[in-house]
C-alpha cells in the first residue's frame, strides 16, 4: 500500500536532512538548508503528529547547536568588507573555528543516527487523515495565529513577538506541505505568513545580533565592533517604533 502523503513528505525531508549532513562542508547555504529542513519537519509534526510521534528533543538540540554559526553568517552578510575589514576577517576566522568545533565525526554520527531512528519511527505510523482534515488543521492553526496577532498590544515584548513568529512559521510550513502535495493552493497565504514572520522577528533578530556583538567585543574590542554596536542599537530602536506603530494600526 502506498504511504500517506504526509508520511511520504516527512520521510523525504528526513532523507534530505541526512544527505545534507552527510555531505556537509561547512558552507552557509548547506547549513542553512539543513536547519530549514529539520525545522519544517518539526513544524509538520507539531501540526499533525505531536501526540503520536513527537519530534525528538535530542534532535532539536542537535539542530540548535548550529544556532551560533547561523548568527555569525547573518552578521557577516550584513557587513561591508571594505567598511569593517578587521571585524570581517575576525568573524570569518571565528566562523571557521565554530564549524570545525561543531561538525566533528562524533556530531555527524550521532545526528545521522537520530535522523535514521526518527525516520524509522515515522515510517511505522500510518496517519489516517483525509485531505480535508489536513487542510483544516493548517487553516485552524493559521486562524489562531491571526487572532493572536490582532490581539497583540503595541508594547508587546520581543519574546512575545518571536513566539508568534514561530507559530506563523509552523503555519507556513504546513501550507507549503499542502501545496507541494497538491492538496491545496496556498501561494498567497504562504507569502502572507512570510511577511508577518519577517515583521514579528525583526526585533528579536536584531537583539540577537547585538548580544553577539557584545560577546565579540569582549575578545575583540576594536573600534569597528563598537561602531557597529552603536548602529545596531539605533536600528533596534527604530524597529521597535515601527513595530509598535504597525501593531497599533492592526488593533
Amino acid at each position: 500500500m502506498k504511504p500517506h502523503k504526509l508520511t511520504q513528505f516527512l520521510l523525504y525531508q528526513l532523507y534530505h536532512a541526512r544527505v545534507l549532513l552527510h555531505s556537509n562542508n561547512g558552507k552557509e547555504e548547506q547549513i542553512h538548508e539543513f536547519r530549514v529542513t529539520l525545522r519544517s519537519i518539526r513544524s509538520l509534526v507539531k501540526l499533525f503528529l505531536n501526540d503520536v510521534t513527537p519530534f525528538p528533543k535530542i534532535l532539536k538540540t542537535a539542530m540548535q547547536e548550529t544556532n551560533s554559526i547561523r548568527e555569525l553568517d547573518v552578521l557577516i552578510n550584513t557587513l561591508k568588507r571594505s567598511q569593517y575589514p578587521k571585524l570581517f576577517k575576525h568573524l570569518k576566522k571565528l566562523r571557521k573555528q565554530s564549524v570545525k568545533t561543531l561538525f566533528t565525526p562524533q556530531y555527524h554520527t550521532k545526528t545521522l543516527l537520530l535522523i535514521e531512528e526518527y525516520s524509522y519511527l515515522i515510517s511505522q505510523y500510518e496517519p489516517d487523515f483525509i485531505s480535508e482534515i489536513l487542510i483544516q488543521k493548517v487553516l485552524t492553526h493559521y486562524q489562531h495565529c491571526l487572532d493572536s496577532y490582532l490581539a497583540l498590544e503595541s508594547n508587546a515584548t520581543p519574546k512575545m513577538l518571536h513566539q508568534l513568529r514561530i507559530e506563523f512559521k509552523d503555519a507556513r510550513y504546513g501550507f507549503e506541505f499542502l501545496e507541494i502535495s497538491d492538496l491545496h493552493q496556498c501561494s498567497e497565504v504562504i507569502a502572507h505568513c512570510k511577511e508577518l514572520q519577517n515583521m514579528l522577528g525583526s526585533i528579536q533578530d536584531t537583539v540577537n545580533q547585538i548580544d553577539l556583538l557584545k560577546k565579540i567585543y569582549l575578545e575583540f574590542p576594536s573600534p569597528e565592533v563598537k561602531e557597529l554596536l552603536k548602529k545596531q542599537k539605533k536600528v533596534l530602536q527604530k524597529l521597535k517604533e515601527t513595530t509598535q506603530s504597525e501593531l497599533s494600526v492592526s488593533i
